[in-house]
């Protein structure tokens, strides 16, 4: 785990040496960096491997941990793999393309369970086996960057590593089929426009019901434009919107009609372009699945789902016969969350609050028997000792920052509660990315929740 610590006051830090260090990796924390422990300070190198001699560039140097990328391979890991992406050197997504994702997996899993051991004191960790999917063509949602500043011509890809350039791409390995299908024709389109300069993004989606582009403008685009851009959803197939402010969209082609998905078979749940949704809908199927199996819920229980979003726990949760209460601070997702449970049959008391709010919280229900939270990468610490007070059952924690779930669950852990099953979820194959779930229950329960 890589940690972020300030100078103390007077004193700054040294400047990178320009000298490269020759490091050999000891292991990989969860984000997938090689770690060289026997280097003081510590060192994490990005695209390194545990075993490997590897020449380092330093590109920050911090009092109690520097960190490098890898630049030569001096002596190689048997796990070491070929990247599969022409983009790889240049692009800051898909980080991980050196190692297979058994493997990645594998050593994530032992840096999650020393994180926990360091944090919190849990050991022995019941872990079940991870969620795994196809480690390319998983990606449904996806943010291109437009740069139409440079004497080059435009730009239009994703962000490179460590910086704000836009990287020009011509494939990506990890979209849907569908969206690949659209990338080539898109990006010649969007370059060649008049007004490229008025778009800030774009913004793809591959729903269960239509394929769609949303281009975020800043200014009016020309007709002749516009008529390109119509020309192109109706040859792709399709629902083609310009975002002209915040959340106030134009449908410029293809039908009026909000994209959906389904977290769990029979349920469709609809999302506005900017909402947010799990961009692996295999994995968030089977996420899903895991969650209700693991908190065996029975018809009639009392279910808090917290971080609650559209639904996309909330409605399977309430399809197997439970009372849900679900808890969103974003209104406009709670609004789409009431709309979904209206529009599949289902009674859920959504509400709107500020889940960092320890005033709010105390508008929580008093009795509940189960706790499913998904929060964002920032945890949810003030949330633990109300779900203490709550006494539930079984808490059910999806994270996706192993930092913050070591810091939230070292809470639990003073207070008597222990985990019972925890595993991993690759949710974003490829990448840094490290998703978990794990079920906890207080201390002497057994059994069923």
């Amino acid at each position: 785990m890589v940690q972020i610590y300030k100078a103390a006051k007077g004193r700054k830090p040294g400047p990178v040496s320009l000298a490269n260090q020759l490091l050999t990796i000891d292991e990989l924390d969860h984000a997938g960096m090689g770690v060289c422990r026997s280097h003081q300070p510590v060192v994490f190198v990005e695209g390194a491997l545990p075993g490997e001699q590897v020449e380092t560039r330093i590109i920050q140097k911090k009092s109690r941990h520097w960190q490098g990328q890898a630049v030569k391979v001096l002596q190689s890991s048997p796990e070491r793999i070929e990247a599969f992406c022409p983009h790889i050197n240049q692009c800051g997504g898909c980080q991980n393309q050196h190692i297979g994702q058994t493997d990645l997996l594998a050593h994530k899993q032992q840096a999650v369970a020393q994180l926990l051991s360091r944090q919190s004191g849990v050991s022995a960790l019941p872990w079940q086996p991870p969620l795994q999917g196809d480690d390319r063509h998983y990606r449904r949602k996806a943010r291109l960057a437009v740069d139409a500043q440079g004497k080059g011509g435009p730009s239009v890809g994703f962000r490179a590593k460590g910086s704000d350039k836009v990287v020009n791409i011509r494939q990506c390995a990890i979209l849907t089929p569908a969206l690949q299908s659209v990338l080539t024709p898109l990006l010649q389109a969007v370059k060649a426009l008049k007004g490229v300069r008025a778009i800030g993004h774009i913004s793809l989606l591959d729903a269960d019901n239509q394929l769609q582009v949303c281009l975020r403008v800043t200014r009016d685009l020309p007709a002749t434009d516009l008529a390109q851009l119509r020309s192109l959803a109706e040859k792709c197939k399709v629902s083609l919107l310009l975002e002209t402010a915040p959340e106030r969209f134009e449908y410029l082609s293809g039908e009026r009609l909000n994209a959906s998905y389904q977290p769990a078979t029979g349920l469709n749940l609809t999302i506005g372009p900017n909402d947010f949704i799990q961009v692996n809908s295999a994995i968030n199927q089977a996420m899903v699945a895991q969650a209700l199996e693991w908190l065996d819920v029975a018809p009639g229980e009392q279910i808090l789902d917290l971080f609650c979003g559209v639904g996309n726990f909330s409605l399977p949760l309430a399809k197997a016969g439970t009372k849900v209460v679900g808890i969103e601070g974003v209104q406009a997702m709670v609004t789409r969350a009431r709309d979904n449970a209206q529009n599949n049959g289902l009674a859920v008391d959504f509400r709107c609050m500020d889940l960092s709010d320890s005033q709010a919280l105390l508008s929580l229900p008093v009795k509940v028997d189960k706790v499913l939270l998904d929060p964002a990468r920032a945890g949810a610490l003030e949330l633990m000792p109300v779900l203490h007070k709550l006494k539930p059952g079984a808490i059910c924690y999806v994270s996706c920052n192993p930092a913050t779930f070591a810091r939230d669950i070292a809470i639990l852990a003073e207070k008597g509660w222990r985990i019972d099953k925890i595993n991993l979820m690759d949710m974003f194959p490829n990448t840094a990315h490290t998703e978990l779930m794990a079920l906890l229950k207080p201390s002497g329960a057994t059994g069923k929740a």
